[in-house]
């Protein structure tokens, strides 16, 4: 395993905002990056408050809980919530009120830090009377340090990385302000890795909000949940590279991106684009409108075969941010994912306006792709795995070097991260529901992804990924949930990731409201379940082609089960506004079918 590949294994644990970053209260408690000076006003600032570690979860916007809330931990006996024996310890009694310094023995925690490969981090309690934690932000005092002896006789300082109250009461994380962390429950304390094998360390750290009353610190090794799934393997373990895979009876779909081929094999080139919602286009039978009509979709189009053929249409052609590179290809920092394949090359452009300018509202496309699938199983698909392998070329950079775009003029510049939607799903996406269109709710339904390109000053978040479910059940889900697996994926290295979607129970027949929240959608990546997400509404109320989707519009309508009918290749940055940088992503290995695929072998 490739540990600096996940989140859950890299060797820094804990999320804090740089030190250098500037900070400022914003509502409740939860800190933010003042808006940009440059723009002018009206200008918002940066929220920080829904990333980093709190009460509940090692990392609040992955979803990623702490099996204990208020921290996890083992003792130097390797006893998880052991009390005695901690890692560090300290009478914090040098003074009735203000600040002192104490430094402490912190050599066994650094050993097992060491000794495990990662996480020089520790849940820090105190026993008796409140106090507090001079951070690295603080104005006067000096931040944290450890300084270390190498068995080798070398000496060095391992810099405070991340400093961080735990509090309980609140949905927000305390990265970025404090200048103070109180321990009412516990800190979040860490510092950089020991390079080598250490023989003694030593802790210096700055106590505040000392009382009259004695206290005692202690700090322990954090220990969090981590997904230790085995890899499970599916259908795919079958066919060596996946080659020969679309000719498995349980796929619907699959590409590899061999060497040799054109965009052309892959993505049709007959036509720029198809009007998917003007319904003329489809076969009335799917409607109940009228005779079959194989020439039209989801079999065909214009003379050109559609579904079965394992390739993409332009539901809109964005441009060239679409192409396919060999093995071969070295720009992006690119790397195959296995001889002689290539993969889908897709850019979503940036904006170019200045730093307060207006972009016009909805975002820059780098792909809306849509696939079909044939039409004896369209709209009868009740569960459908999705699985494809993506690599992310992007360069993570400061708010302080990120510009702020407005929609329009007059309206609020707001900091230009790249954010928006990915990811290869399965959909029943109609003119009236499915993906934040005209109707939404659930007359249909994709599962979309979305994504985040976090800010140098987070450090270790990487991009973050999730499932923008919004029509479905009116909140994103991210990847995190089990063990932080999937709570962030890192630039320049490939990911396998594959989506189960079981749609609910559907009362064809019934009112809005009477078909159950019964669905599913589990996660995994490179082969292990990374999050279960139930309680879905997918589809609901019988269908209606003279209320609430009227045919005589003469629009794509929701049809059969609104089961599955094909997938989608959808990236934007968006829906609000673009970024002010390029955003690549790679695809390779993709496939969908009725039964769990697995990585490829």
């Amino acid at each position: 395993m490739d540990n600096e590949a996940y989140r859950s294994t890299r060797k820094t644990l804990f999320v804090d905002a740089r030190p250098s970053t500037a900070t400022r209260p914003g509502d409740g408690t939860y800190y933010e990056v003042p808006p940009k000076v440059i723009t002018g006003t009206p200008a918002a600032a940066y929220e920080l408050g829904k990333v980093g570690p709190s009460y509940s979860s090692v990392e609040h916007s992955a979803q990623w809980l702490w099996a204990n809330p208020g921290g996890d931990w083992i003792n130097r006996d390797g006893v998880a919530q052991g009390t005695t024996n901690p890692h560090f310890t300290f009478a914090a009694n040098a003074a009735t009120s203000g600040a002192a310094s104490y430094s402490t023995a912190i050599t066994a925690g650094v050993q097992a830090a060491f000794a495990r490969g990662r996480w020089n981090a520790y849940i820090v309690k105190a026993v008796g009377s409140t106090r507090a934690l001079a951070t690295q932000r603080h104005a006067t005092l000096a931040a944290p340090r450890v300084q270390v002896t190498y068995t080798d006789g070398s000496v060095a300082a391992l810099a405070c990385t991340a400093c961080v109250q735990l509090l309980p009461g609140t949905s927000y994380t305390r990265i970025g302000g404090n200048t103070d962390a109180a321990i009412n429950v516990a800190v979040a304390l860490e510092f950089e890795m020991p390079a080598k094998a250490v023989s003694s360390a030593t802790l210096t750290i700055n106590v505040t909000q000392h009382t009259t009353g004695q206290a005692t610190i202690n700090g322990y090794l954090a220990n969090p949940p981590v997904n230790s799934a085995p890899v499970t393997l599916g259908v795919a373990a079958s066919y060596a590279g996946d080659a020969g895979l679309k000719n498995d009876p349980s796929i619907l779909f699959a590409q590899r991106y061999e060497d040799g081929t054109t965009l052309g094999d892959y993505v049709i080139q007959n036509f720029s684009s198809i009007n998917v919602w003007d319904l003329s286009y489809w076969d009335p039978e799917l409607f109940g409108t009228g005779a079959a009509n194989p020439a039209k979709l989801p079999t065909a189009h214009q003379g050109v075969p559609i579904a079965g053929t394992h390739k993409w249409f332009y539901k809109q052609n964005t441009g060239g941010t679409i192409s396919l590179v060999n093995s071969s290809y070295t720009g992006d920092g690119f790397q195959p994912v296995a001889p002689g394949l290539g993969a889908l090359r897709i850019v979503i452009p940036k904006e170019t306006v200045g730093d307060g300018g207006s972009v016009g509202y909805g975002g820059q496309t780098g792909a809306d792709l849509w696939a079909l699938f044939p039409k004896a199983v369209a709209g009868n698909l009740e569960e459908t795995y999705v699985r494809f392998r993506v690599r992310f070329a992007v360069t993570q950079k400061l708010l302080a070097d990120t510009k702020a775009f407005r929609t329009e003029g007059g309206a609020t510049a707001t900091y230009a991260i790249r954010e928006g939607k990915w990811g290869v799903g399965t959909h029943h996406w109609t003119f009236y529901g499915g993906n934040n269109n005209v109707g939404g709710e659930n007359i249909g339904h994709t599962n979309r992804l979305g994504f985040r390109v976090h800010p140098s000053d987070l450090g270790v978040m990487g991009v973050q990924s999730y499932v923008h479910s919004w029509d479905m059940v009116k909140y994103d889900m991210p990847f995190g949930q089990m063990g932080g697996l999937g709570a962030g994926f890192y630039p320049n290295k490939w990911y396998t990731v594959e989506i189960r979607k079981k749609l609910n129970t559907w009362n064809a027949t019934g009112a809005v409201g009477t078909s159950p929240a019964d669905g599913v959608m589990e996660i995994w990546i490179d082969g292990r379940l990374a999050a279960r997400h139930t309680g879905w509404k997918y589809r609901d109320g019988r269908l209606d082609y003279s209320g609430a989707t009227p045919i005589s519009a003469n629009k794509l309508v929701p049809f059969r089960q609104m089961g599955d009918m094909g997938l989608l290749l959808n990236l934007y940055n968006g829906g609000v506004k673009g970024a002010d940088e390029e955003t690549v992503m790679f695809f390779a290995q993709v496939a969908c079918g009725t039964r769990y695929i697995g990585p490829p072998r």
